[in-house]
């Protein structure tokens, strides 16, 4: 069985040969009718001779056919068709691979192996006839295509991606208040003109609060009991900055600000100075070093809550004064950024000074230098309006006179809360605080209830400016001096608010 296949697949290549490559020379070397080219080995070497079947199967011979021994075929039909550097492929007839080389593959027909040699594998396919041929070798193909092809490489690059995330993270952050004008008419002494708008309160005849008597003008600075019927409301000054810094869970604390008029840190727990003298005021450790007047050794301050406040009488005018409002101790709150929302107790301390001038009960820095007071001609700077030509204008850089016996006291007033929400007092009796002589508030008697509005700055996390107002409901202690107890009616309620910009800003 072996030999035949063999011999099928020499008398193939034979035939293919001797059809494409071999063309008959000699006319006289006719094939033989009735024998068959017999290929048998003679002293080693293949040899040919025209035998019959029979004799040619007793020599061991191998038969060609009919074909003629002109050429010795027999030398040809033990070569396996050799090409030479890497490996030739080559197809004849449908799906028919053969591939010689280092390692031979020949396919003829449909699923028949032949293997010669050694690392010899055949392989059948019954798709397209592909040839390639690769250096000096030649292939022959019957209705076939013939692809030369050098030796492919591929190059692989491979592509790393890398995704990076920047994370910025803030620094300290501070909430800046800067306070604006609120109306320009806060009304007369005990409501005897009444405010104008904007409102930001009012008082009212029942705890509950729902009877209002009378409006409450935005800015304005209300003060006394049911008998401060001669000191009108004035406005608090707008232009005014103090910074809280935003501490864990968007507390607020005390800021060093900038410096000393915006700061919010409460005044030294150690150094003294008698403020009832000019500056440089001498240190003190009690009122005996201040010339034994009461209140006047105080803690040396640290931050000033504001510029100077004026606040005319025009009933006596002898009793305009002047007043210095110091931060006592750290200022604190908590905020919502993300609403505006925000709540605050600033603890002051107002120094009361008697100035007698109703026209301007602190000195004004006009044109550049102050008006009056120990830097009087001195040069000034101010952004401080009220509307008012007498109490605008007011710096800290032109002090009232604070010496000459002018100090009137300093009196402890803590605004708190001082909010974006709403403040308020009620009394079913009309007594608001403490000490308190006459019932009621702000020269009306009948007061049960008294409250403040503030208004929430929105959406602060832009680090943009948005308008707010902060409104608080406090009382007042009395001063050294019996008169202006008397005509101010304290001890006894107080009342404000402070219109202004909210910002978050990076902590100076």
């Amino acid at each position: 069985m072996r030999n035949a296949l063999r011999a099928m697949v020499i008398l193939g290549v034979l035939g293919v040969l001797e059809a494409v490559v071999f063309v008959p020379m000699n006319a006289m070397a006719a094939k033989p009718t009735n024998k068959v080219a017999c290929c048998f080995s003679e002293h080693g070497a293949p040899a040919c001779g025209q035998f019959t079947q029979n004799n040619c199967d007793k020599h061991g011979g191998t038969s060609l056919g009919a074909v003629s021994c002109a050429h010795n075929p027999c030398r040809s039909s033990s070569t396996t068709t050799t090409t030479t550097g890497p490996a030739t492929t080559s197809t004849t007839g449908a799906a028919t691979t053969s591939t010689t080389g280092a390692a031979t593959t020949s396919t003829t027909g449909a699923a028949t192996t032949s293997t010669t040699g050694a690392a010899t594998t055949t392989t059948s396919t019954a798709a397209a006839t592909t040839t390639t041929s690769t250096a000096a070798s030649t292939t022959s193909t019957i209705a076939t295509t013939t692809t030369s092809t050098a030796a492919s490489t591929t190059s692989t690059i491979a592509t790393t991606t890398t995704s990076s995330t920047t994370t910025t993270t803030m620094g300290a952050m501070s909430l800046k208040y800067t306070t604006a004008a609120g109306t320009t008419a806060c009304g007369g002494a005990g409501f005897s003109s009444p405010a104008g708008a904007p409102f930001s309160g009012e008082i009212d005849s029942d705890v509950a609060c729902t009877t209002k008597t009378f409006d409450l003008g935005s800015s304005c600075l209300y003060i006394g009991g049911g008998s401060a019927s001669t000191v009108p409301p004035g406005a608090t000054p707008a232009g005014a900055s103090s910074y809280l810094d935003v501490g864990a869970g968007n507390a607020l604390v005390a800021s060093n600000g900038t410096g000393k008029l915006d700061c919010t840190k409460g005044s030294s727990t150690t150094a003294k100075h008698c403020v009832n003298a000019n500056a440089p005021q001498p240190t003190c450790t009690s009122d005996a070093d201040c010339g034994g007047t009461a209140g006047a050794c105080q803690p040396v301050e640290n931050c000033l809550f504001g510029p100077p406040l004026a606040i005319q009488n025009p009933a006596v005018p002898s009793l305009a004064t002047c007043v210095i409002n110091v931060i006592a101790t750290d200022a604190s709150g908590t905020s919502d950024p993300t609403t505006g929302a925000a709540s605050v107790d600033i603890p002051l301390v107002s120094r009361v000074y008697l100035t007698g001038n109703e026209a301007a009960p602190c000195p004004q820095c006009s044109g550049g230098t102050c008006s009056a007071g120990p830097n009087s001609g001195m040069p000034c700077t101010t952004n401080a309006t009220t509307g008012n030509p007498a109490t605008s204008n007011t710096t800290h850089d032109c002090p009232p006179e604070e010496g000459s016996g002018l100090f009137n006291g300093a009196l402890s007033v803590d605004l708190n809360p001082l909010t974006t929400g709403s403040s308020s007092k009620t009394s079913s009796t009309g007594v608001f605080c403490s000490g308190q002589t006459h019932a009621g508030a702000f020269g009306q008697v009948a007061t049960r209830c008294i409250q403040e509005t503030g208004s929430p700055a929105g959406n602060l996390t832009d680090g943009m400016p948005h308008a707010a107002r902060e409104a608080t409901v406090f009382c007042i202690p009395a001063t050294s001096n019996g008169t202006v107890n008397i005509v101010a009616d304290l001890p006894g309620p107080g009342a404000t608010s402070l219109p202004g910009e909210a910002q978050i800003v990076p902590t100076p």
